[in-house]
């Protein structure tokens, strides 16, 4: 029996915005796996998920230490990233 996407357990991560400075470097974005990328003109939007506040964090020390600068974090709700991500229309 398949699980209810809406259901307590039935996906173990969450998706997060991250908004950094500028444009993430491509040999950056290549050690960082798993993370969708969305780059504008000043800043780069990056999805990841993660299975918790600690892996969330560690991903965030990750980033300063490529010295990027992370200048929002937005935990997006289930089925939102895809629209999130390809989308322009908020700011």
């Amino acid at each position: 029996m398949g699980q209810n996407p809406s259901e307590p357990g039935a996906t173990d991560t969450q998706a997060f915005e991250i908004r950094v400075a500028g444009l993430v470097p491509q040999q950056v974005l290549v050690q960082l796996a798993d993370v969708e990328t969305s780059s504008r003109e000043t800043r780069t939007v990056l999805i990841c998920r993660c299975r918790d506040q600690a892996e969330l964090h560690g991903f965030l020390a990750r980033l300063r230490t490529f010295g990027l600068e992370v200048v929002e974090v937005r935990r997006l709700l289930a089925g939102t990233v895809d629209e999130e991500s390809t989308g322009d229309g908020h700011e």
